[in-house]
C-alpha cells in the first residue's frame, strides 16, 4: 500500500500519472508483468459515451504493451519486435518533446490552460502514428 501511495505522489512530480508504468518481474526473469499504473478513467470513458471529445493520455498505457513486447522479443530473441517497440516508445515522447503535441494533462502541466493548447486523444494517437511512420522509416 505504501508503494502505491508513494508512487503516486512521485509520478505528479513528473507532471501526470498517465506518465507512469508499473514493471514487475521474478528474480529468474522469466515472469514479467508491465502495467498503466494511474488507475482507470472512468470520467473520461463516460463523457466519451454522450459523443464528447476526450483528451486521455494514452502513454502509460502504450509504454505498458511495449515493455511487454520488448521483455517478448528478449525473451524469443526477436530483435524486430524490441526494436518496433522501443520506436513505438520513442514516437510518443517525440509527439510531445519534438512537437509540443500534447494532451490535456500534460498540457497543465506545462503551465499551459487553453483548450488550443492540448488535444484529443485521437488526435494525439493520430500524431504518434505519423511519428511512428517517420522513425521506422529511419531505421531502416
Amino acid at each position: 500500500y505504501d508503494g502505491d501511495v508513494q508512487s503516486d505522489i512521485v509520478a505528479q512530480g513528473f507532471g501526470s500519472l498517465g506518465l507512469m508504468t508499473s514493471v514487475l518481474i521474478t528474480p529468474d526473469g522469466k515472469t514479467f508483468e508491465a502495467e498503466a499504473a494511474h488507475g482507470t478513467v472512468t470520467r473520461h470513458f463516460r463523457e466519451h459515451q454522450k459523443g464528447n471529445p476526450t483528451s486521455t493520455n494514452p502513454i502509460a498505457s502504450i509504454f505498458a504493451w511495449t515493455r511487454g513486447l520488448v521483455k517478448r522479443g528478449e525473451l524469443d530473441g526477436t530483435p524486430e519486435v524490441v526494436a518496433f517497440a522501443e520506436s513505438l516508445e520513442k514516437a510518443c515522447v517525440d509527439v510531445v518533446n519534438e512537437q509540443g503535441i500534447m494532451t490535456k494533462d500534460l498540457a497543465l502541466a506545462c503551465g499551459k490552460k487553453g483548450k488550443d493548447d492540448y488535444v484529443t486523444t485521437g488526435e494525439y494517437m493520430d500524431a504518434v502514428e505519423r511519428r511512428m511512420k517517420t522513425v521506422l522509416r529511419e531505421k531502416l
